[in-house]
């Protein structure tokens, strides 16, 4: 059995992995998962916060499965990991219910997150799912009873939330049931979208995809943002803030190329073709390895689909034990005896 603390961290089925996600969290999962008992939820229940209509619900599926083929394909070590889906463990929805009745509206309220996840999905009035997003999440993050919890620092607030809720009830019922979860902030920045409009993001479309192949991921360099003062190759350009220098700083591991261009840029001495084709290049190459792993899982379909069934079985496993100390500690355990033999609650007392 593992000594090791325990982590979970996840994902949203709601489109397909992209750069943003490898930078803002993915590399550290994959150096993460050597250091912890790491679980990385599919958190397909959260998509029906602000996705509930039928024809995004028929789409989570095949997101589900493009995500997993993604967590394998940068590294995530099935051997060392559990990878599952949210909705295969029914005591999420049970012990969502009994943790809804520990959080005030008002503290929920206070989550600085839900008012822009409300206003990115446009949404004109909270729903009660929406409002209680945070709670569902940190079922997710108690269940498996996690010590530590990967964010960026706008969901700090989420992990904080879970703590409370954790101290909450291990006072409320007098027993040590939760860890207080700890947050690890990532070290990557947050990486800007191809159109230099905030980050890269599924749903503005700005994204380059773990899965993009080569031709595609040119055509999306090519598109990029750049400096919109610069109307010729030979006017000196902004290198500061600039998505296609962001980008080579990310991901272009010649850092002599990069400080070369930066200054001919300054100076006006190279254009934005010969900026953007060797950022093609360098995310091209950066991205082969990726693409060739994606490819043999495809080819192996049966490895990523016992990933999954292995990951979901430890997960039940693992609810199902904190399911039954809960339960005990609260005395809810009272209903699965209730038509016990031993057990006569209609009052046929000796």
């Amino acid at each position: 059995m593992t000594t090791k603390p325990r982590l979970l961290t996840g994902d949203r089925p709601t489109g397909r992995l992209h750069l943003g996600h490898y930078v803002g969290s993915l590399r550290n999962r994959v150096r993460l998962q050597h250091q912890y008992d790491s679980f990385f939820i599919i958190a397909d229940l959260h998509t029906m916060t602000t996705k509930p209509e039928p024809q995004y619900i028929k789409e989570i599926p095949t997101y589900i499965r493009e995500i997993v083929l993604d967590y394998l394909a940068v590294g995530i070590d099935p051997n060392v990991s559990t990878i599952f889906v949210q909705s295969a463990i029914p005591e999420t929805y049970e012990m969502n219910l009994l943790f809804e009745m520990l959080v005030t509206v008002p503290r929920l309220e206070r989550m600085p997150t839900l008012k822009d996840m409300a206003r990115d999905a446009n949404i004109d009035s909270m729903p009660f799912g929406l409002l209680g997003y945070p709670v569902l999440q940190a079922v997710d993050i108690l269940l498996p009873r996690a010590n530590v919890v990967p964010v960026g620092r706008d969901n700090q607030s989420h992990v904080e939330l879970a703590r409370e809720m954790a101290r909450k009830f291990n006072n409320f019922y007098g027993k040590e049931i939760f860890p207080e979860p700890e947050s690890i902030i990532g070290d990557g920045a947050l990486l800007v979208g191809t159109d230099g409009q905030g980050k890269m993001s599924k749903s503005l479309g700005n994204a380059i995809y773990l899965s993009d192949d080569a031709k595609t991921v040119e055509e999306k360099v090519k598109g990029m943002y750049t400096d919109p003062k610069r109307l010729r190759a030979t006017d000196p350009g902004t290198v500061e803030g600039n998505p296609v220098f962001i980008y080579h700083d990310a991901f272009n591991p010649s850092y002599a190329e990069v400080d070369d261009l930066k200054e001919r840029y300054r100076k006006g001495q190279v254009g934005d073709v010969e900026v953007k084709e060797k950022l093609a290049k360098a995310i091209n190459a950066f991205l082969e390895p990726i693409r060739e792993k994606r490819a043999y899982y495809l080819a192996h379909p049966t490895i990523p689909r016992d990933v999954l069934a292995n990951g979901i079985r430890r997960m039940q496993t693992e609810a199902k034990e904190t399911m039954t100390l809960v339960r005990d500690v609260t005395g809810l355990s009272y209903s699965l005896d209730l038509f016990a033999d031993e057990v006569d609650i209609f009052g046929n007392e000796e």
